[in-house]
């Protein structure tokens, strides 16, 4: 790791306000449209905006735009897995278990179990039977 990374990280204890990392989101949001091949990740977020990510937590309940930016990031992320994923512009296994781990994709579909109940009245019974019986005579000519 870097020294200036280090410096960055080392900045936990530093107060940010809401509109400097609002500011320093942007930054990063245009960073990545001038670099479509960069994973957007929440690490590059709290290095553009020399916060770390125990303190970005925070932040996001107190500041419900910092929250949306950081949604904004994990949507971001969840589409850049898709896309480059499966055009192959980046590695699939990877992007896989980035989905699986980070968005809640899954392997297998999902069992979904049905239980019918049907209440039959004594009338409706006996129809049926006559009906059966029916059935029975004719494929026994």
């Amino acid at each position: 790791m870097s020294i200036e990374t280090r410096d960055k990280i080392a900045l936990i204890k530093t107060k940010h306000t809401a509109t400097q990392l609002v500011r320093a989101g942007n930054l990063y949001f245009r960073h990545l449209e001038e670099n479509p091949k960069e994973l957007p990740t929440l690490a590059g977020y709290c290095l553009k905006a020399q916060v770390h990510p125990t303190n970005l937590r925070d932040y996001t309940v107190k500041h419900p735009k910092v929250h949306q930016q950081i949604e904004t990031l994990a949507l971001m992320q969840e589409q850049y897995c898709l896309i480059n994923g499966i055009r192959n512009k980046a590695n699939s296994i990877f992007a896989m278990f980035l989905l699986k781990s980070k968005h809640g994709f899954i392997d297998q579909p999902k069992t979904i179990e049905q239980h019918n109940t049907i209440n039959l009245t004594p009338a409706l019974m006996a129809d049926a039977i006559a009906l059966s019986e029916e059935n029975k005579k004719k494929s026994g000519k």
